[in-house]
Order: C-alpha cells, then sequence, then structure tokens
C-alpha cells in the first residue's frame, strides 16, 4: 500500500505539471488531487524537493526513451553524422512536445540536488550524446575538440533553441515556421551533416 500511495502521489503531479505547469506543485495541491491527507507526501518523501526530483527523474528517462526511439528507427547503417542529428532534434522534440516537464527538470532550486536517481538520469542523457559526438569525431568532425566541451556547447545550444522556440522568441526573430527550420541551421552552424527525416509527430 505504501508503494502503491507513493505511485499515486507521483502520478498526481504529473498530471497537475502537464495541466497547471510547475508553480502548481505544492505539497497540497498533490496531496488533494491524489485524495490523502495533506501531509501524506511527506510520509513518502522527506519534502517537496524529493518529490519534485522523482517526477524530474521521469523527465530525463522519457527523455532518454525519446532519443532512443528516434534512433532506432534509423538503418543499421546510418551514419555517425545522421545518429547525431536524429538525436539533436529528439532532445528538442521532446522539450517543444513536454514543455512543463521540460522547465521542471531544469529547475534545480526546487530539486534535491543530493538525489542519486535524479543525478544518475540527468547524465545518462549527457553521455548518449557524448557517445554520439565521439562516433561522429571519428569520422573526422571537429577530432581535436575535447569531445566532452565540444558536447556541453552543443547541448547548449539545442538546450537555447528548445526554451526559445517554446517561448515564441525564435519564431518571431527568425520567421522559421517549424522548428526544423531552425534545427537545420543550428546543425549546419555545427557542421555536423546533412538534414535528418523529419518525423510524423513533428511539433510546429
Amino acid at each position: 500500500m505504501t508503494a502503491d500511495t507513493r505511485a499515486r502521489l507521483l502520478e498526481a503531479a504529473l498530471e497537475l505539471l502537464d495541466e497547471r505547469g510547475v508553480d502548481a506543485l505544492t505539497l497540497r495541491a498533490i496531496a488533494r488531487r491524489c485524495g490523502v491527507s495533506h501531509g501524506a507526501p511527506l510520509k513518502h518523501f522527506p519534502h517537496r524537493a524529493a518529490l519534485l526530483s522523482a517526477v524530474a527523474t521521469q523527465g530525463f528517462r522519457e527523455l532518454q526513451d525519446w532519443a532512443g526511439e528516434a534512433l532506432a528507427k534509423l538503418p543499421p547503417d546510418a551514419s555517425p553524422a545522421r545518429r547525431l542529428r536524429t538525436g539533436t532534434r529528439a532532445y528538442v522534440e521532446y522539450a517543444v512536445a513536454r514543455p512543463e516537464m521540460f522547465a521542471l527538470m531544469f529547475r534545480r532550486d526546487l530539486l534535491d540536488p543530493h538525489d542519486r536517481e535524479l543525478g544518475r538520469a540527468s547524465l545518462g542523457g549527457f553521455e548518449n550524446l557524448v557517445r554520439l559526438v565521439e562516433a561522429r569525431q571519428a569520422e573526422g568532425w571537429r577530432a581535436d575538440a575535447d569531445p566532452r566541451l565540444l558536447t556541453g556547447a552543443l547541448w547548449s545550444a539545442l538546450h537555447g533553441t528548445a526554451e526559445l522556440w517554446s517561448w515564441g522568441s525564435l519564431p518571431l526573430a527568425t520567421g522559421a515556421s517549424t522548428i526544423d527550420d531552425v534545427l537545420d541551421g543550428l546543425c549546419e552552424a555545427f557542421e555536423i551533416g546533412p538534414p535528418t527525416a523529419r518525423r510524423k509527430r513533428s511539433t510546429p
């Protein structure tokens, strides 16, 4: 029953996050949505940051699954360049499709910095991107660059693209009609490779 209540609290938090955003995630609101007493969340999580960290952990795992699904759809002989572009697009695609979750995942002021599960989940996606970068470097692309620093620069650009698109700033400033147009420009700037095929669940 304890495990069931914990799962219900997480489900309630996810519903509130999707419906009303990060600011709605108070312990009282989560308990009310779950149908338990206001003090019940503290029986399963030591504080609000722990509960929100569990939610954010799920987000990072969703992001990895999203990217993994995109890469799995590529043919076995897909080049490292195509795999890297597919991975970068998946990152931004997830952010645009799940804006509230994406926002929470990087709200370090609301999360528990000592949460081990969150730490592993958040670093896992970065490590996957490092591997894609290293494979591309093996072909000669920016071969002299430190792979982790190069990945960090690419990640920063992707994250900024995702946020600016979600805020409406990029469409306004660039005139781009789809996120793919912006991503093509980003990947051209990094000289990653030719555009990837656009997936059907693309968010405009």
